[in-house]
């Protein structure tokens, strides 16, 4: 059993970034939720463009971004109804460039260029939060909850498709060692998250994670339940683990909880394992006893 602690959480670490791949990315998102909402209630779906809309405006206000500045049809390809509706287009774009905080001279053409990783996760993040919460202004919060619950599971869907990755021969021979390498070094980049983990063997490992970015953007807003389903629930849903050789349990997150726990296990070798204790999770990296 081996334990580490990172502190590597921080507001204000910068890298380069491609703002069309950021600004697509929530074009995708937004018109995904769109497409399978309409397969719900598809005589709602021009009300839940205006509640949309209407958010996003609110936060833009005057400000408006040269619309010049990037090539649409890389934007929009693949996009089946966002352009549709060139109003919300607009209101997405203009938030996204005011987020991202784009420099006003700049060009598609130029490619990648240096972005605050707390601005790109805040611009992703807080689309999501205004996906979930039109929802719940329109239908109340039970029902809003349970149509964007229904709809979760096709983005995995979707997820899944983009991120097809081959089948191991022997999938018992797939370790997490690897990825956690991976992850601490991305982590640590960005100034995700402070975290410990705790690695039991080559095919289980426990994050406790006591600060991240994700929660942070949104923390504005004092709205944990609606924050936790727009970003962290998707993890959550059975349908997460489906097909996956590595899989994932939490059992509570910093939405709303001093701390959050993710646990990963290969599940050929630790068969639905049993999830460490929380007063564990909790303390581990902190005495001498761990």
């Amino acid at each position: 059993m081996k334990i580490e602690n990172y502190k590597c959480f921080s507001l204000e670490k910068k890298g380069e970034g491609s703002p069309v791949d950021n600004i697509k990315a929530r074009f995708n998102r937004i018109d995904s939720v769109m497409k399978y909402f309409r397969s719900i209630r598809p005589e709602d779906l021009n009300r839940y463009v205006t509640e949309l809309k209407g958010k996003l405006d609110a936060e833009v206000l005057n400000f408006k971004y040269d619309t010049e500045a990037f090539d649409w049809e890389v934007i929009r390809e693949g996009l089946e109804l966002v352009p549709d509706y060139p109003e919300l287009e607009e209101s997405v774009y203009h938030y996204m460039c005011k987020t991202l905080k784009l420099p006003a001279n700049y060009k598609s053409e130029q490619g990648k260029i240096t972005l605050s990783f707390y601005d790109r996760i805040k611009a992703g993040e807080t689309i999501s939060y205004y996906l979930v919460r039109s929802f719940i202004d329109i239908y109340g919060k039970k029902e809003g909850t349970e149509i964007y619950k229904q709809i979760v599971p096709h983005l995995l869907k979707e997820r899944k498709v983009r991120e097809k990755q081959e089948e191991p021969e022997d999938p018992k021979t797939v370790t997490i060692l690897d990825s956690n390498k991976r992850s601490i070094e991305s982590w640590c980049e960005i100034g995700l998250a402070d975290f410990s983990f705790c690695i039991f063997d080559d095919y289980k490992i426990i994050y406790r994670f006591d600060n991240c970015l994700t929660p942070e953007v949104l923390k504005e807003f004092n709205d944990p339940d609606i924050a936790y389903l727009a970003t962290c629930y998707i993890g959550d849903v059975p349908e997460f683990n489906e097909g996956r050789t590595i899989h994932m349990r939490r059992t509570q997150t910093l939405h709303h909880a001093p701390f959050c726990d993710e646990l990963y296990w290969n599940n050929y070798v630790h068969p639905n394992t049993e999830h460490p204790s929380l007063d564990f999770i909790e303390n581990m990296g902190k005495n001498k006893e761990n």
